[in-house]
């Protein structure tokens, strides 16, 4: 029953509910700029993943899960009300084009009244060993991480498939590490209802990609804020107990293009809140590669970030396969993003130079 309610009642709805939002839902139009489809796509499929978490919420309240006692109260509460409030100002963008700035102000205003009632972190667990920190710093750390995730996962929604694609690869992966028998470092138990809640929206997540792969339904704002507040969310919460580097690693694939492209625009003097087609995802569609392409790239860095998080501070902190207590957090996060950020300049300094020599002339 427990599978029913949290795999497939959330796959059904939201392939259900995406197919509606293909028929009824806003339509987003190309601009010449960084929309790369020719003609408008129905958008806001996020709507269908929301709806789809709710009804796995409620389908396991039925059978006797205690989703209301954990959702009603801190810490998840918080992180509950962000992704709803996130998903419900996606929706309002996609239908009505809010001004950037307002929403940036309104998540950043969300975030930070989500973390005082939601993860509160006060000791980061690194290397095995856990630093205190004060209250407010690690206050500020979470809502940061929270926002920057939100606006990350909208800025590489611009591929089918490769920005949900890649949430769904890290919700499922942080699913795994906060199975209900996973002792980490600091030597407590994470709260199995949000490796629930997690399971639940992988499955959401697999019904709207059933219609995203076919290029019939974007996920829009609503769909690509409120999944990356709840990667934020759930990587605070969890870091409140578990090695702060775990959910960071999961993320590179993402948050390495963001910043980087980021850093480069500014370095170049380009505007940051304009719309452009500067991350390595869009330099190799512009280069030609299919969407499908791109977003099997981004899910196999995700799923080897994964697997090296499985088989390395995982296994350590758990005791599993033999592994000697390294610190393997560490290592593997370095090695990870040295490796990311070597990718990222390498094909900058390839492939960026030929698209920008081209465009010049």
């Amino acid at each position: 029953m427990a599978l029913i309610a949290l795999a497939v009642v959330p796959f059904a709805v939201s392939l259900l509910v995406c197919a509606l939002m293909i028929r009824l839902g806003p339509k987003d139009a190309p601009d010449g700029g960084r929309k790369t489809q020719a003609v408008p796509v129905p958008s806001s499929g996020g709507v269908g993943v929301m709806i789809g978490i709710a009804a796995a919420v409620a389908a396991g309240t039925f059978i006797g899960m205690p989703f209301p006692d954990w959702l009603g109260t801190p810490p998840l509460a918080g992180v509950a009300a962000f992704a709803v409030f996130a998903g419900l100002l996606g929706w309002a963008d996609d239908v009505r084009s809010l001004p950037a700035g307002l929403k940036l102000v309104l998540l950043l205003g969300a975030a930070a009244a989500a973390v005082m009632v939601g993860p509160q972190i006060t000791t980061l667990w690194i290397a095995g060993t856990g630093v205190a920190i004060p209250l407010a710093v690690g206050l500020v750390g979470a809502a940061a991480f929270i926002f920057v995730m939100a606006n990350a996962v909208n800025f590489m929604d611009g591929a089918n498939g490769i920005a949900m694609g890649t949430a769904m690869i890290i919700l499922l992966m942080l699913a795994l590490l906060l199975a209900p028998d996973a002792i980490y470092s600091a030597g407590v138990r994470l709260p199995g209802v949000l490796m629930a809640l997690l399971i639940a929206a992988v499955a959401a997540l697999a019904g709207f990609l059933v219609w995203n792969l076919q290029g019939k339904l974007f996920a829009g704002d609503a769909g690509s804020l409120s999944v990356g507040g709840l990667i934020g969310g759930a990587s605070a919460l969890f870091a409140v107990n578990g090695p702060v580097l775990v959910p960071l690693t999961l993320c590179l694939p993402i948050l390495v293009d963001v910043f980087l492209t980021l850093a480069w625009r500014a370095r170049q003097g380009r505007p940051l809140m304009q719309a452009h087609r500067d991350h390595a995802y869009q330099l190799l569609l512009r280069a030609g590669w299919r969407h499908g392409q791109v977003a099997r790239l981004w899910w196999g860095m995700t799923a080897l970030c994964g697997l090296a998080v499985l088989a390395g501070p995982f296994a350590a902190a758990t005791g599993i396969f033999g592994v000697p207590r390294l610190p393997l957090d560490v290592i593997v996060f370095a090695v990870m993003l040295v490796l990311g950020a070597g990718l990222w300049v390498r094909q900058r300094l390839t492939l960026g130079r030929r698209l920008e020599a081209a465009a010049a002339q």
